[in-house]
């Protein structure tokens, strides 16, 4: 290698360590590895079409569809134009900006002595945080189709904090308040019967049922599957999960939920469901919950959520009736609304007014914000 490669290269390296410092400024999780292999591909590639280098780096750092706004940002931040046309130059510790084409973007030695790598790396992780920010408080109705794949992968990364509830069998452990005699001396046999270690039974807790019920009404078309991909978040968190949907009839989706592909198992409940978008029949669906499912699948110590923007077109009286009844059956009974989150909005419909004397909390869930809200206190549920 002559002298001028290695400038050059060692040029390359230090602008790809700079930029993978940058990334993980700004949120992304770069390790040496990546960057050692982004400078590889940057050393075959080149670095003449700004494109190429960009989809490259894609490929390299980003391993979530959430993280692909935060590369593009910081990306964008980083690769300053430049007119200079010549080789890599030593000199240059970052990227330089003027009103050049970003097609003509290089690498240069005319780097301007004002510019500073720190206030790049802040702006891309405020701009970075700015974007999640504002995808995690979009209304889900609003989103567009990418927008909606994002937050669905954002859905799919929550890790839920369960309800716990004590569990029959205890445990042994070196401390607690019951002495466990019996293992004490089992385990005493192999020193002649002398006790060599205090053994006592300790409470374990164990998961506490949830059961989701959601309405997939046509005026619920908007949110309803994104609340089965919490309900499939929930399912792959450990809990004992019950998943039952309702238009004008309830189907159990618990089996289908199962697959560990969020879009694969929403494509087999699509595949099942055959009331999808049509009406509401929120008392009906809950009366057949209560006789036919409540003894198998609700139990006493089960946390309900009910997911429904209340509109009703049966008679209201039957839906509070079924309420009252379900409120028995269980520990507790949430009801959760799309559009409880939204600014001036009051329960004023037939069934929420029916419905919310029953329900022990009203929480919004219209938004990717208000579900890990939800994930993050539902082991409060209990309290």
């Amino acid at each position: 290698m002559t002298a001028g490669n290695a400038v050059s290269g060692n040029a390359l390296v230090g602008n790809v360590i700079v930029f993978g410092r940058m990334l993980r400024r700004a949120g992304l999780s770069i390790d040496s590895v990546q960057t050692r292999r982004f400078a590889e591909v940057l050393a075959l590639l080149g670095f003449e079409r700004r494109d190429d280098v960009k989809a490259a780096g894609r490929a390299v750092f980003v391993r979530r569809r959430e993280e692909r706004a935060v590369y593009d940002a910081a990306f964008d931040l980083f690769w300053r134009a430049s007119t200079a046309r010549g080789a890599v130059s030593a000199a240059l510790p970052r990227l330089r900006q003027n009103e050049g084409s970003p097609a003509e973007a290089r690498f240069g030695p005319d780097a301007p002595p004002g510019t500073d790598v720190t206030e790049v790396v802040d702006d891309s992780a405020r701009i970075g945080a700015s974007v999640q920010e504002a995808l995690r408080t979009a209304d889900f109705a609003g989103l567009t189709p990418a927008e909606a794949r994002d937050a669905a992968a954002m859905l799919a990364a929550l890790r839920p904090r369960l309800p716990l509830r004590p569990s029959r069998r205890p445990r042994l452990g070196r401390r607690g308040r019951r002495v466990a005699p019996r293992a004490m001396l089992r385990t005493s046999l192999g020193a002649g019967g002398e006790p060599l270690a205090w053994r006592f039974w300790q409470r374990r807790t164990r998961p506490r049922p949830i059961v989701l019920v959601c309405d997939i009404s046509g005026s619920m078309e908007r949110y309803s599957r994104f609340l089965l991909r919490f309900a499939h978040a929930l399912a792959r968190s450990g809990a004992p999960v019950e998943v039952f949907v309702f238009g004008t009839r309830l189907t159990r989706v618990t089996r289908e939920l199962r697959v560990r592909d969020p879009d694969a198992a929403l494509a087999r409940v699509a595949g099942k469901v055959v009331d999808w978008s049509g009406g509401t029949r929120i008392g009906a669906s809950l009366q057949e919950l209560n006789r036919r499912w409540v003894r198998r699948t609700v139990r006493s110590g089960a946390v309900v959520l009910i997911v429904s923007d209340g509109w009703e077109r049966d008679d209201p009286a039957r839906l509070a009736r079924e309420m009252a009844v379900l409120r028995r059956s269980c520990r507790r009974l949430i009801w959760l609304d799309p559009l409880a989150g939204t600014p001036g909005f009051e329960p004023a419909t037939q069934g929420l007014v029916a419905a919310l004397p029953y329900a022990d909390e009203f929480i919004a869930c219209g938004t990717v914000a208000s579900l890990e809200h939800l994930a993050e206190r539902l082991h409060e549920a209990v309290a």
